[in-house]
């Protein structure tokens, strides 16, 4: 990848402005035993905009996403959502379905489906994470239950149809080509109604074709429903293609945050993934960064790749 793919710096969504903040962590830590995986992470994600967050394998980014998530508990630290509806809500120690509830959804680094279930019953177990009607209703057929039932049936073939799916909301999710369950995982994802969405490495184990459609897909998600996307990605090619904001962790910490353009040059973030280099190689090393995501050897599809991120050494 060169700089021709970098994606132009643009203002979110026009509902966002500079202090319209929809997640915030100041000060997160997390550790295992004597191991620190995050130390004093600062995010402040602005509403409406694609925010990515990349670094070299074990920097600490799954675990941030398990921290947001409620995965994990960081012990010191504050984790801050704010919905439209206004307020803001600590997602410090909240259980996972809670913070689905409030509006954040995720996908998994592997894929997480119920290969014995079609796509639509997929995508229907989530939906009706959002049902009103109670298990007893459910039980006897009372008339609100039908109603919910239908409306979860609308929405898991909303969701299928916006995605790519619905020719194939029958067939069963384990018989799908690998990046279909790509897609329907983050379809799931997106019958909860999230306000942010949460993609954890979603083009791992793609094929180029594939990669392209993700990436489209990306700017769908968050310029036609308006979701806001927190995005771990080692294909540099995407990240740099679709982000407005790019984060970099290493060893657990923030060493660097700006514009795609602006982070792809910083020496820190340089060194981070290729080590110290003179200043007579700084171009061509910068040039080797933006085609990580592009060979064999990177982190990005490199043997380690499916090893990468594991928990307790993020």
């Amino acid at each position: 990848m060169t700089t021709e793919v970098t994606k132009t710096d643009r203002v979110p969504a026009a509902d966002s402005g500079p202090g319209d903040v929809v997640l915030e962590t100041s000060g997160v830590t997390l550790r295992f035993g004597g191991l620190t995986s995050l130390n004093d992470v600062e995010l402040r994600m602005r509403r409406g905009e694609v925010l990515a967050v990349i670094g070299p394998n074990g920097a600490g980014k799954t675990s941030l996403f398990n921290s947001l998530t409620g995965a994990y508990v960081p012990q010191e630290g504050r984790i801050t959502f704010r919905p439209r509806g206004g307020g803001e809500h600590s997602l410090l120690g909240c259980k996972p379905h809670v913070v689905s509830r409030l509006g954040l959804a995720r996908t998994f680094q592997n894929i997480r489906l119920f290969g014995a279930l079609t796509a639509l019953e997929n995508v229907k177990i989530a939906a009706e994470t959002r049902l009103k009607a109670g298990p007893v209703s459910i039980m006897l057929g009372l008339p609100g239950a039908r109603k919910a039932e239908q409306a979860s049936d609308r929405r898991a073939h909303e969701v299928l149809s916006f995605v790519g799916l619905l020719d194939k909301i029958n067939e069963l999710a384990g018989s799908l080509s690998y990046g279909d369950q790509r897609r329907l995982e983050i379809a799931r994802a997106l019958a909860t109604d999230p306000e942010v969405l949460l993609l954890d490495e979603p083009a791992a184990g793609t094929n180029p074709t594939e990669k392209l459609e993700l990436e489209e897909l990306i700017r769908r998600i968050n310029t036609e429903l308006g979701v806001s996307v927190l995005l771990i990605e080692h294909d540099m090619r995407l990240v740099m293609s679709v982000a407005d904001r790019v984060m970099v962790l290493n060893f657990g910490r923030k060493i660097a945050e700006g514009s795609p353009s602006e982070v792809q040059r910083d020496p820190a973030v340089i060194e981070a993934y290729l080590g110290s280099v003179t200043e007579e190689d700084e171009a061509a090393v910068a040039e080797v960064v933006a085609e990580a995501g592009d060979g064999p050897g990177t982190g990005a599809d490199g043997p380690g790749a499916q090893a990468r991120d594991t928990e307790g050494r993020e």
